[in-house]
């Protein structure tokens, strides 16, 4: 199917099947591209966060490992001897020892932390807050103490008791160490880590709400709604459309703390640069897209056009019609071309008409030969008529052959005209069937022309064939009585004489055969006379002008010669 198709068709569809293949090939490296940028983002960001937390989560554990170490230091131990009841003085010095050390932790640790050591026992206090007075209440631990880090007052607390299990009735505890750090810290980290990398990280609890970094931006609140909204496991990340923007949002929970580390990135930042590549590579496409139709366009109008008005040119010469020219008004190679081509046409044309029209001239001369010849069979038939009619002494048989033989031969013979009014060949054809009739009897004919038609004209001798293959082969042959039927009309702006015999008649593959010999070269086999007379019409009249054969309904042969009556337009 494809090899049948035009030049520009192939063309075309090469064209845009090569186009989809690109659009195709580009578009599934692009979305591989963007997926592995994106990978590698969620990648980085759950890196970066895995990172920070651990950082944080580092601190937290150096805190929480102080605080059930501090139990074990010999002055803690120092401090609650029950033999310095009796002396304050010991008790206040080893006190000071405690807060001492605390207070070098504090100094070598990365976050400053709060400090505080309660002595059920003792009912006393030792902090690192030099800025409050920290009384012992028995109220405050009247019930069991949480075994993980708890956030009030934007700060974290964490509980350690020695004995470890009197966290549960903590009054009766040895030693209740309290460690707590500002929220403050956690700031300073999220700033740390924002600086360093491209997202907004922050801190996250679903009861407790949020702890950004000092500069967070107002995406945070939508954020935590859509983390509000989501079924939180213990690490992960899931993309989000914020504020009409593609963000990634990567999560990890503290194992301590209990709350969750966020960061956020916005996709569509990242990959601005694969966008933009993108649009770039799609307005080049549309902008080829544009180029191409108009080249194809171009394409089509100065070469697909005029190849098809060449091609069909050629084959209305191929079917004969020499009268073809083509017309090409751009001045280029196609209308040089077209004038060739033209020109080629017109000689062609002329070539044809000029051995036509010889062809005419051999038929019409060889039609005059025959003309001018007399039928030996058919005078001797005529004059052994006149010789029989003589002895019987029938005069008036005798006049009407010698006038009617007379006036047939004088309009056979003439040749100085091609044209004739039907009047006239409606006499010649008239005196042919008395003829006839006078010779054999039993043949009869009648005549009906409109007064109207008589004048017009037509070319010499074209009923007169028409009428003696009638009686030739169609009365003659059979023993009744036959009849020939001449009449005409005008209808539809066309002329017609019909010559109609009761003859014998002909089968239709005889009638077809008769009607194919009207459109073939003349050659030995067929007849002269009818073909003549349809080419002579047919080069006078042109289309639709000749003969036409058809059954009679009395049993013969029916022929309608048709013409147009233009030769005046």
């Amino acid at each position: 199917m494809f090899a049948r198709l035009n030049v520009f068709t192939k063309i075309t569809l090469l064209f845009v099947v090569l186009l989809v293949l690109v659009l195709f090939l580009y578009t599934y490296s692009n979305r591989e591209s963007v997926r592995v940028i994106e990978q590698e983002i969620q990648n980085n960001t759950m890196n970066h966060l895995s990172t920070f937390a651990d950082s944080v989560e580092s601190n937290i554990y150096q805190l929480s490992l102080y605080g059930m170490s501090i139990g074990q230091d010999s002055s803690i131990q120092e401090y609650q001897r029950p033999d310095y009841k009796d002396i304050p003085y010991e008790r206040v010095k080893v006190g000071s020892a405690i807060l001492e050390k605390m207070n070098l932790y504090n100094a070598a640790s990365k976050w400053h932390s709060t400090i505080t050591l309660y002595f059920p026992r003792l009912q006393k206090v030792i902090s690192t807050d030099y800025y409050a007075y920290i009384p012992y209440s028995e109220d405050e631990f009247s019930q069991p103490l949480s075994k993980s880090w708890t956030y009030t007052h934007n700060q974290f607390e964490w509980y350690t008791t020695d004995p470890t299990t009197a966290s549960i009735k903590p009054d009766k505890a040895r030693l209740i160490t309290k460690i707590s750090f500002p929220v403050r810290h956690l700031t300073a980290m999220l700033d740390q880590n924002k600086l360093n990398n491209k997202g907004d990280p922050f801190m996250f609890h679903p009861e407790l709400g949020l702890i950004s970094n000092s500069s967070g931006s107002d995406t945070l609140d939508a954020v935590q709604t859509k983390l509000q909204e989501t079924d939180l496991q213990g690490k992960g990340g899931f993309t989000a459309n914020l504020n009409q923007t593609e963000y990634y949002v990567s999560y990890i929970q503290s194992g301590s703390l209990g709350w969750y580390y966020v960061d956020y990135v916005p996709m569509q930042q990242i990959l601005r640069p694969i966008t933009s590549s993108r649009n770039l590579f799609y307005a080049s496409i549309a902008v080829l897209i544009a180029m191409s139709i108009v080249v194809l366009y171009v394409l089509y109008r100065s070469v697909q056009l005029p190849l098809l008005q060449l091609v069909k040119g050629t084959n209305r010469l191929s079917t004969g019609d020499f009268s073809v020219r083509l017309h090409h008004s751009s001045r280029n190679e196609f209308s040089l071309l077209f004038a060739r081509f033209n020109i080629m046409a017109q000689r062609i044309q002329e070539l044809i008409e000029n051995v036509y029209e010889e062809q005419l001239r051999r038929r019409e001369a060889t039609l005059k030969q025959l003309q001018s010849q007399i039928n030996p069979h058919f005078l001797y038939n005529c004059l052994f008529y006149i010789k029989n009619m003589a002895r019987m002494k029938n005069e008036k048989a005798v006049v009407a052959m010698a006038l009617n033989l007379g006036e047939y031969y004088r309009y056979i013979t003439r040749s100085e005209k091609d044209q004739t009014t039907i009047k006239e060949e409606l006499a010649m054809v008239k005196n042919y069937l008395e003829i006839q009739a006078l010779r054999l009897e039993r043949m009869h004919f009648t005549i009906d022309v409109p007064d109207a038609m008589l004048g017009k004209t037509v070319p010499r001798l074209t009923l007169q064939p028409i009428v003696e293959n009638a009686i030739i082969h169609g009365i003659e042959p059979r023993s009744e009585d036959g009849y020939i039927t001449i009449h005409a009309n005008y209808k539809d702006d066309m002329y017609r004489i019909t010559v109609e015999d009761s003859g014998r008649g002909m089968t239709d593959e005889q009638l077809d055969q008769l009607k194919s010999n009207l459109l073939k070269p003349l050659d030995e086999n067929m007849g002269c006379g009818t073909w003549n007379v349809h080419q002579r019409l047919y080069f006078l009249y042109g289309e639709g002008a000749g003969l036409e054969y058809e059954h009679s309904p009395s049993g013969g042969v029916k022929v309608n010669i048709r013409w147009h009556d233009n030769l005046n337009e």
